[in-house]
């Protein structure tokens, strides 16, 4: 069989260096070796390519053009997809991790964290510490089981990054069957609506989705708005607590009402040292109580202390000492009377109408009523509404009756 000649090896060993190395210099990401890529492919081709003139001028005339065809017809079709962005994944994805941005679809981004903590761990979608989304970003973290190490992969644009792994001694995990009926996408809405109603501002950005464990008792929720504003918090089926009525003032003792009936406790009972809301208004005034929402301060009992924030689970302060209680109960307290003493500071006090909402207030002991000679303190209704430096202040019975000025 006839061999090919010198010139034709030496023409179709131009044609692969130059596309080799043009294909290297636009794909790897160093300028440098890019730079040096180029010229030795460069230099390589036209040398060799100068090597066929002593064949005579026609045949260096072909070799060029054959090099330049390889390189329009082979090379810069590689190139274009090799170097396109929706193809191609970083030095930390496996094959196939690859994912397209859009951050407008959060149920679609919690399925691609479910995915990625298998790839981390072997079953590491048995073992999630926690699922955060933010925009086109998801943060996945993974307890390993068999380490009882933490390891965490990073989503941004179109790859994802691992850290190592880190001991930790956190313990609480949840699995994907835990949030196989979570529609983020149908949640967002009804958070939407519970924000609206609370009164919360609308967060400037997404604000970002954080699924996991409380830090105040492990228990697993979804939180919405945890980098945009106060945050709202939904089972793992998408509901939001049923505490959104701690920001009105007509609703809160109905909302304590419940939450004290659900932790086993008997609202008719003699179980409460004192009541404190505040309102979400930012000019409400502090009595009690800093954040917006409402805290039972209890007598007797394992808990002592119930946080109810507006569109969030209660918080619940435990002891391990009990004692027979001895407070006063919900009874006779209601929302209706709340507002009717409101009213009645506003028109005491001329109270502007801005300022009517930004309410505080306390139901328990006042301080001026704090005489340890007595066998039985009585219980009353301090309130004050707008802020402190105009706020109007007054000290009521339990139904509605004025007392006093002050909060004393």
């Amino acid at each position: 069989m006839k061999q090919p000649g010198p010139a034709v090896t030496r023409t179709a060993l131009a044609a692969v260096v130059a596309t080799l190395c043009l294909v290297v210099a636009v794909v790897v990401d160093l300028p440098v070796t890019s730079v040096l890529f180029a010229v030795a492919g460069a230099g390589v081709a036209i040398g060799l390519i100068g090597s066929l003139r002593r064949y005579g001028q026609k045949s260096a005339l072909r070799g060029a053009a054959v090099v330049v065809a390889t390189v329009l017809l082979v090379g810069l079709p590689t190139v274009a997809v090799l170097a396109d962005p929706e193809t191609a994944s970083d030095s930390h994805a496996a094959d196939g991790d690859a994912v397209l941005e859009g951050g407008g679809d959060p149920s679609a981004a919690l399925a691609r964290a479910l995915d990625r903590a298998d790839r981390l761990v072997p079953g590491g979608s048995s073992s999630i510490r926690q699922i955060s989304i933010d925009d086109d970003r998801e943060t996945v973290r993974v307890l390993d089981p068999r380490t009882g190490r933490e390891i965490a992969s990073y989503r941004s644009g179109t790859s994802w990054s691992d850290s190592d792994p880190a001991r930790t001694g956190e313990r609480t995990v949840f699995t994907r069957a835990d949030v196989a009926h979570l529609d983020l996408n149908a949640a967002a809405a009804r958070v939407s609506a519970a924000r609206q109603k609370i009164g919360y501002p609308e967060p400037t950005s997404s604000g970002g989705i954080e699924i996991g464990p409380r830090s105040v008792d492990d228990k697993v929720v979804a939180r919405f708005g945890q980098s945009g504003g106060e945050s709202i918090e939904t089972d793992l089926h998408g509901r939001v607590a049923d505490t959104v009525g701690a920001a009105s003032l007509s609703e809160f003792l109905s909302v304590a009402e419940r939450v004290l009936k659900d932790e086993g406790i008997d609202p008719d009972g003699a179980v409460l040292r004192s009541i404190a809301y505040k309102a979400v208004d930012e000019a409400a005034p502090w009595i009690g109580v800093a954040h917006p929402g409402v805290e039972l301060e209890l007598d007797g009992g394992g808990i002592y202390r119930i946080w109810v924030q507006p569109g969030r689970f209660p918080e619940l302060s435990e002891t391990d000492s009990a004692s027979d209680p001895d407070g006063f109960s919900l009874t006779g307290l209601t929302g209706a009377t709340m507002v009717r003493i409101r009213d009645d500071l506003v028109r005491r006090h001329r109270v502007a109408a801005y300022d009517r909402d930004a309410v505080g207030l306390k139901i328990g002991v006042a301080p001026g009523d704090d005489d340890p000679a007595a066998d039985r303190l009585p219980v009353t209704v301090q309130m004050q509404v707008g802020p402190d430096a105009v706020g109007a202040t007054g000290v009521y019975s339990p139904n509605g009756k004025f007392l006093r000025e002050g909060r004393r």
